[in-house]
């Protein structure tokens, strides 16, 4: 589902402007944020702490204004290809700002990863190319990826307090509303009875799929499975995404592409899988 929405995004943009597209999407899913937000307060569980608003705050504002807005014009500007391998470094960002944080300290191993990952990038986008031959969608999918990366460091210490899914919905209902609003413009100038069948299929699809059912298999299977034997499949996504841009969309993949994907790849899994150490003990949550 999630390789899915790099490609099915491009194929529905052909007839739906990128933006309200995603104004639209947005709007959907706030709707049901705030509706699962309020059949919680009405069972007397959900309400914010005060302390914890500011984090909530943040974490909408991160991971689904900033993300979701540098992954829509970024992917709109570059290949599906170079927006998935990019999209997929958020987690060596994450483990950046989780070091920045003081956290957790740096080892070896997960430096190694970094320096892994950012190669790939480089080569990825040739940086030793005097002019450049990234787009200004492979740095806006490159952004995309570092503010998910913030949210996912941001975000996990709310979660011994509250319900995971209350959590994506506080942040959905307040950066979601700010896409929305953002996006009403290009809502507003679109032609809607110009929009054929396949593109409101796809925009359903995009409101449900990659988010609730998605994110609820996600989570069953590191239920099941647990979190190392799980998360490896992640890998997964940008070759997926990279393979369905080339079998429908005819893109093509350069060789230095190919060689920047794997490293990337390689980084992200060194630094997944390398083992944290805690700088200072862990507070007890508020």
């Amino acid at each position: 589902m999630w390789a899915s929405t790099f490609v099915l995004f491009k194929v529905a943009w052909r007839e739906v402007d990128p933006v309200a597209f995603t104004g639209i999407r947005f709007a959907s899913m706030v709707l049901f944020s705030i509706g699962l937000i309020a059949v919680s307060w009405t069972r007397g569980r959900g309400r914010l702490q005060r302390e914890d608003i500011a984090r909530i705050v943040l974490s909408g504002f991160l991971g689904y204004f900033l993300y979701q807005m540098g992954f829509v014009l970024g992917l709109d500007r570059t290949t599906a290809t170079a927006a998935a391998v990019l999209i997929a470094t958020n987690p060596i960002f994450s483990v950046i700002f989780v070091w920045l944080s003081g956290r957790e300290k740096p080892n070896r191993v997960a430096v190694l990863g970094v320096v892994l990952g950012f190669l790939g990038v480089a080569v990825f986008l040739r940086a030793w190319d005097a002019v450049g031959a990234a787009k200004p969608g492979d740095l806006l999918a490159l952004g995309a990826a570092a503010a998910f990366g913030a949210y996912s460091v941001v975000t996990p210490p709310l979660m011994p307090r509250y319900p995971a899914g209350l959590v994506m919905a506080y942040g959905m209902a307040g950066g979601g509303t700010l896409v929305a609003l953002v996006s009403l413009p290009a809502m507003i100038r679109q032609d809607w009875t110009a929009v054929g069948g396949s593109s409101w299929l796809i925009l359903l699809f995009a409101a449900v799929g990659p988010v609730y059912v998605a994110y609820g298999l996600w989570n069953w299977a590191i239920h099941r499975r647990g979190v190392s034997r799980t998360v490896a499949y992640g890998f997964l996504t940008p070759v997926l995404a990279g393979a369905l841009a080339v079998a429908t969309l005819h893109e093509h993949v350069r060789p230095e592409q190919v060689v920047g994907a794997v490293l990337v790849l390689a980084g992200v899994g060194v630094t997944r899988f390398a083992r944290p150490r805690k700088a200072v003990p862990e507070p007890l949550a508020r």
